[in-house]
């Protein structure tokens, strides 16, 4: 479940062998302009991937003092 989500939020990948298959073709090796937009999309999906990363961290650490807390209050309520 959680892969499927990761991966719809995901932008679509180009691979070698479809770069070489789309790009190369007929016409010669891939455009300095085309690299340098591919370039500029894999720097924006970083970005976004490093913000997506500390979001989840946040949540994570919420998660995890929600846990301790609920842990101790079982345990005090257990020594009642």
């Amino acid at each position: 479940m959680v892969d499927s989500y990761h991966r719809s939020k995901m932008s679509p990948r180009l691979t070698e062998d479809s770069l070489s298959t789309r790009e190369y073709g007929s016409s010669g090796p891939l455009s300095r302009d085309l690299l340098l937009t591919r370039e500029q999309q894999l720097r924006e999906e970083i970005a976004r991937l490093k913000l997506e990363e500390q979001e989840l961290r946040e949540k994570d650490h919420w998660i995890k003092q929600n846990i301790m807390a609920v842990r101790e209050k079982l345990a005090a309520e257990r020594r009642m």
